[in-house]
């Protein structure tokens, strides 16, 4: 390496630096970079909200189809026919605010959860038989709505 100084200042022929074209291309991939891991966190929080609302619709749903399974053969809620309860009787936080039904302040009409099961009687092999189907419709993400539902059979024993 060949040096030389004038005037207190220490000049180098032989140093190698970097270019100002070499830092604006490297600048241009990293902005590339952090635009893609910027788009693949908004895709992962997209989902992870969807994923979210269907956890929340199933559990809805199951809670629902685990107590008309409880429920005698001849219950008025295991009646032929399509059952709705109102959101502020229904058992669940429609509106996602933490509060259920009566405690709720500002009321769950608004919500964006609906509960409903439809029942069909029928007759198998001399054996009554009831067909339901617990459907729970939620509007999860923009707008979008998603339903859900949980079939099953309930045999008069």
């Amino acid at each position: 390496m060949h040096r030389r100084q004038q005037n207190n200042v220490v000049y180098c022929n032989d140093c190698q630096g970097y270019s100002l074209i070499e830092v604006l291309i490297a600048m241009a991939v990293f902005s590339i970079g952090i635009l893609a891991v910027f788009s693949m966190q908004i895709t992962a929080t997209n989902s992870n909200t969807m994923a979210r609302g269907m956890t929340e619709s199933y559990n809805c749903a199951l809670d629902k189809a685990e107590e008309l399974l409880a429920l005698p053969f001849n219950d008025a809620d295991l009646t032929a026919g399509v059952h709705n309860l109102a959101k502020n009787a229904d058992g669940i936080d429609n509106d996602g605010d933490g509060l259920v039904d009566g405690d709720d302040a500002d009321g769950e009409a608004a919500g964006y959860i609906d509960l409903q099961w439809e029942v069909w009687d029928t007759r198998v092999h001399d054996q009554n038989i009831k067909s339901v189907r617990v459907s729970v419709t939620s509007m999860v993400k923009r707008g979008r709505q998603k339903i859900l539902n949980i079939d099953f059979i309930k045999a008069d024993m």
